[in-house]
């Protein structure tokens, strides 16, 4: 299997991992064969790329949760924000009428399903921590449509990880984990347009983005099974060390975030340090569909690396550094130099990582220079010194 920019993705090709998205939930389901309508919704729907067959190889990269759980997951997120949003759609949401809204916790009160969703989250915990060696390894395929909730899921699976990372005891992960899953319930109050459009926003509809985090931390607020901190979390996730965040322009130390640390009048909570350093690898890997290309995970290390110590805390950004493979699973390469010179140009996918060297992964060359499958080639560059890969974007 291969992940093909959709430009590359043509009739005839055979789905490899289900698409996930849309009212039904399964936009594609894995085996479907492509035809020209189905690539030309696809693209409609702003989608990059596409998880398909290559004759030969069945080798599919698994994520950090499968596609039952993601499923889910994503129905769950669905159904709690499809709620929400009709209690929002008779609303007028200028700026100027948030706070009545916020204030009016009534009708907010007891409409998450907080058990549901944490038997939900618990799993997605489970599925991860039981994982060796804990490399994040998201697999997620991003639609219009299911922006948000793929977001969501791939935040809280990062954060679990920087937080078991950090030695969080089991229900400090709980807190944090489910606030991340929830954090953006506060966007029904950004129209789709706003979420469309293209080019820089107005001063006011930067305003009302910057509202969703205090909307969502009143939602979580109302329903009473839903902890203070794991409220926070959606409160204060876009919140910065150095008070360039918002929506409070909150200020932060950048220390190790510990338990007495917890949530200091005034400070970003420790929960909410981690949820920011996941939410910004998450949204530099995978944009908003529309709003521009994708970093590589290098680059996207780079941009955190350039952020610690600044507005993310440090000791947050080194953690997830050490659970982020160079070519993580999956990933797209081309080879740039190899022992066997014939094999200069060969596409192929990154199998499997070497923790010992992140740059020498193991891989399997499955098209040609000229984008021809071929029989797949497997390759330990480990062992294999003289080949050279790098990224080949989607």
């Amino acid at each position: 299997m291969i992940q093909l920019p959709i430009d590359e993705v043509g009739p005839g090709m055979v789905v490899a991992r289900s698409v996930l998205g849309g009212a039904s939930g399964v936009q594609l389901a894995a085996g479907f064969v492509l035809d020209e309508t189905v690539i030309q919704r696809c693209k409609r729907q702003h989608m990059r790329s596409m998880w398909v067959h290559v004759d030969g190889d069945e080798t599919l990269p698994s994520g950090n949760v499968n596609d039952q759980l993601a499923l889910q997951a994503q129905q769950a997120w669905k159904d709690n924000m499809g709620l929400l949003e009709k209690i929002g759609e008779t609303q007028d949401f200028a700026l100027e009428n948030l706070a009545k809204f916020t204030a009016d916790t009534g009708r907010f009160k007891n409409i998450v399903a907080t058990e549901q969703l944490k038997v939900i989250v618990d799993q997605i915990i489970r599925s991860i921590l039981g994982q060796e060696p804990l490399m994040v390894n998201l697999a997620s395929m991003r639609t219009k449509d299911g922006y948000l909730h793929q977001h969501a899921l791939d935040v809280t699976i990062t954060a679990t990880m920087i937080a078991s990372r950090l030695k969080y005891a089991m229900q400090d992960i709980q807190e944090l984990a489910l606030g991340c899953f929830l954090m953006d319930l506060g966007m029904i109050i950004v129209p789709e347009a706003l979420h469309e459009k293209k080019g820089p926003w107005s001063l006011q509809e930067t305003h009302l983005m910057e509202e969703h985090p205090a909307v969502g931390f009143a939602i979580l607020r109302a329903n009473e099974g839903v902890n203070i901190n794991t409220a926070h979390v959606a409160y204060q996730h876009h919140e910065r060390l150095d008070a360039r965040g918002y929506p409070r322009q909150l200020k932060g130390d950048d220390i190790m975030p510990q338990k007495t640390l917890g949530n200091a009048g005034g400070h970003i909570h420790r929960h909410a340090q981690i949820a920011a350093v996941a939410d910004t690898y998450i949204t530099a890997i995978s944009p908003r569909p529309g709003s521009g290309d994708p970093m590589t995970p290098l680059n996207a290390m780079r941009q955190l690396i350039d952020e610690a110590g600044k507005g993310l805390n440090s000791h947050v950004v080194n953690a997830l550094i050490t659970l982020i493979p160079i070519f993580p699973v999956g990933t797209r390469i081309v080879v740039c130099k190899a022992a066997r010179p014939f094999l200069v140009g060969h596409i192929g996918i990154v199998t499997k990582t070497n923790l010992n060297d992140k740059e020498r992964p193991e891989i399997v060359l499955v098209m040609d220079k000229f984008k021809r499958k071929i029989k797949p080639v497997p390759i330990d560059l480990a062992q294999e010194k003289g080949t050279e890969i790098q990224f080949m974007p989607l």
